[in-house]
C-alpha cells in the first residue's frame, strides 16, 4: 500500500487499532450523557411546573372606629360611612337604620366639614334628611379638639379625598368559598343574627330558641353590634341577654370575619 505524507489519511491496520479505543470511549460517554438527560427529564416531569408565588393578602384599611380607638395624627386612609346632614359631613363607624332616620350607632366620628362632591353615578342613600354612602377617605387627621357642630367631634380630617365603594350582595356560601377574592371589600349578607353584649355571629339558619343548626354556616362579626334599637327588634333568648332574628348585614370582609358597618332587621327592609 502507498502511504501519503498526510498523517490524517493514514489507513494502516495499526492506525485503525489505535483509534478503536477512542471510538469506544466516545460511545460510552455518549451513552452516559443520554442516560443523564433521561434522568433529568424524569425529575423535571415528576416535579411539575414551578407553582406561582402565593398572592399577598390584601392590606387592611382601618375603619373609623379602629382609628378613634388609638388615634395617631397625620396622613392616613380609612373606611366607613360618609354621613351628610344639613350641618356638614362626617365619617362614622356604623349606622343604625332602626329609627326614623339613619343615625350613627356611636356618637363619635371624624368631622370632614363641607360635604365632598361625589360623582352623579354614585348610589348615595338618602332618608330622613340625611345622605350616606360607604367610602374610603384619605387626608390628614388632626386632634384631639372640638370640631363640627357644638364641638361634638374630637378629630377632623383635613383636605379629605373621598372615594365611594360599591357593595356586593353575596350569599354566605359564595363569600366563604371565595374569601380571598372579596378581602377588604364591602359586602352585604342576609342571615340570622345571634348576638349578646360581647359577641355577634351571623348564622345561615337558626333552630327553635335561637340555636344554630348543626350544619349551618357561621360568620363572626367583629366588633359586636351595640345598636340597641336593632337588638330590641329581635327575639330574646334565655334571660334576654341574647337576641336573635333575621337581618341584613353590610360590612367589610376581612378573610375570616366581617367588620359590620350596618345591620338591619329583616322586618324593617
Amino acid at each position: 500500500m502507498v502511504q501519503r505524507s498526510d498523517e490524517n489519511l493514514v489507513s494502516t491496520p495499526s492506525a485503525r487499532g489505535k483509534m478503536a479505543p477512542m471510538r469506544l470511549l466516545l460511545h460510552r460517554l455518549s451513552a452516559i450523557g443520554y442516560r443523564l438527560s433521561a434522568i433529568g427529564y424524569m425529575l423535571l416531569a415528576a416535579c411539575g411546573p414551578t407553582p406561582p408565588p402565593p398572592t399577598p393578602p390584601a392590606p387592611i384599611i382601618p375603619a373609623v372606629g379602629e382609628i378613634l380607638a388609638g388615634p395617631t395624627v397625620g396622613p392616613l386612609r380609612l373606611v366607613g360611612y360618609l354621613y351628610i346632614t344639613p350641618e356638614g359631613a362626617a365619617l362614622v363607624d356604623n349606622l343604625s337604620f332602626s329609627g326614623p332616620a339613619p343615625a350613627p350607632v356611636e356618637p363619635s366620628g371624624i368631622w370632614l366639614g363641607d360635604a365632598p362632591a361625589l360623582p352623579d353615578a354614585v348610589p348615595v342613600g338618602e332618608a330622613g334628611g340625611v345622605r350616606y354612602a360607604i367610602v374610603t377617605a384619605e387626608g390628614t387627621l388632626e386632634g384631639p379638639g372640638a370640631f363640627g357642630p357644638r364641638g361634638a367631634y374630637s378629630h377632623r380630617l383635613m383636605a379629605p379625598r373621598v372615594e365611594p365603594l360599591s357593595v356586593r350582595d353575596l350569599s354566605m356560601r359564595l363569600l366563604l368559598d371565595n374569601s380571598g377574592l372579596y378581602a377588604g371589600q364591602p359586602v352585604r349578607l342576609q342571615g340570622q343574627l345571634l348576638a349578646d353584649a360581647d359577641e355577634a355571629v351571623l348564622v345561615e339558619q337558626l333552630g327553635p330558641g335561637g340555636v344554630p343548626e348543626a350544619s349551618a354556616l357561621q360568620i363572626k362579626l367583629v366588633p359586636t353590634t351595640h345598636d340597641r334599637a336593632l337588638l330590641e327588634q329581635l327575639s330574646p333568648a334565655g334571660n334576654g341577654d341574647v337576641r336573635f332574628g333575621p337581618v341584613e348585614v353590610t360590612g367589610i370582609w376581612r378573610s375570616s370575619r366581617l367588620y359590620p358597618l350596618s345591620i338591619r332587621a329583616a322586618m324593617t327592609r
